[in-house]
């Protein structure tokens, strides 16, 4: 890598049903999904490219998966806590921190402490009445943020 971070360790969060590098990675081939059934769909790819899966071969790139409720429940808690709406596919990204499950996925990989950097994407399509819809589908509590006027 041009700025010398191959040996920074990258988890891969997805959500089941929209899983496609997480089961690159475990078949060590492309594997094409048959279709999204996550509600995580925004950042979903039926296929990753073949450079994708060859980076996880060459790199440190940790693949976990989170279920779509603990998704949804990221996104409200990442809205209390920083007044920033976003979508699914971003809070299974912030599952791996709310849950406490970063250090465990790290500890597989380079065992030790260091900084954390976790890339959030925006909310382009969401907003609190699609994200209490899916409260209610997912059987979310959709008062988890509810102290911030909105």
């Amino acid at each position: 890598m041009k700025h010398q971070w191959d040996h920074v360790p990258i988890i891969a969060m997805e959500t089941y049903g929209a899983d496609s590098f997480n089961k690159a990675v475990n078949a060590g081939k492309l594997v094409k999904l048959e279709k999204i059934t996550s509600h995580a769909k925004t950042l979903g790819a039926l296929q990753v490219c073949q450079e994708s899966l060859d980076l996880s071969k060459k790199r440190k790139i940790i693949s976990k998966l989170t279920d779509d409720k603990t998704a949804v429940e990221c996104c409200r808690l990442f809205l209390r806590d920083h007044q920033f709406l976003v979508e699914p596919a971003c809070g299974a990204t912030l599952s791996a921190i709310y849950s406490g499950k970063i250090s465990e996925y790290l500890e597989e990989s380079s065992p030790g402490t260091s900084p954390i950097i976790v890339v959030i994407c925006g909310g382009a399509t969401v907003d609190i009445a699609t994200l209490d819809k899916l409260s209610e589908t997912l059987e979310v509590d959709s008062t988890l943020d509810r102290h911030y006027p909105l």
